[in-house]
């Protein structure tokens, strides 16, 4: 039996598509729309602390918060390729669980879990040189 013959019983080995690699990391729009979405989190947060926001319902809230938790999904479904990559990544985590950096009751009752959580996002946007949540106040640990 030659080696050629031999090989018509193995099945077929499919390779997978050039489109189904990984991403070069995450793309300039989906960044860009992160700087975007978190001017505009920091703005309803400034308006909340000084009392100018008239929204009971929380409206404006929900409709960020929509908006936040689509971004992180499609933030993090990208493979980061660079440090400021990785860097958006902690971002957005950092800005879904905000009150874990601004709420002093949540800082509290944070456990372990939590704290070593905000410890490897604030270490990851550190390593590079760059703030997590630039310009919003910070409480301690």
């Amino acid at each position: 039996m030659s080696a050629l013959s031999s090989t018509a019983a193995l099945p077929l080995i499919t390779t997978p598509s050039i489109a189904a690699a990984p991403s070069n990391g995450i793309p300039d729009d989906l960044a860009a729309s992160s700087a975007d979405f978190y001017g505009r989190w920091r703005e309803q947060r400034r308006r909340d602390e000084i009392e100018t926001a008239e929204d009971p319902d929380l409206t404006s809230w929900h409709a960020l918060n929509s908006e936040l938790f689509d971004l992180q999904a499609r933030i993090m479904n990208c493979q980061p390729r660079t440090a400021d990559d990785l860097v958006l990544q902690a971002r957005v985590c950092a800005l879904v669980n905000s009150e874990l950096w601004t709420d002093a009751a949540t800082v509290e009752a944070a456990d372990a879990g939590a704290r070593s959580h905000r410890q490897m996002l604030e270490n990851v946007a550190a390593l590079v040189g760059s703030e997590l949540l630039p310009g919003t106040a910070i409480l301690p640990l």
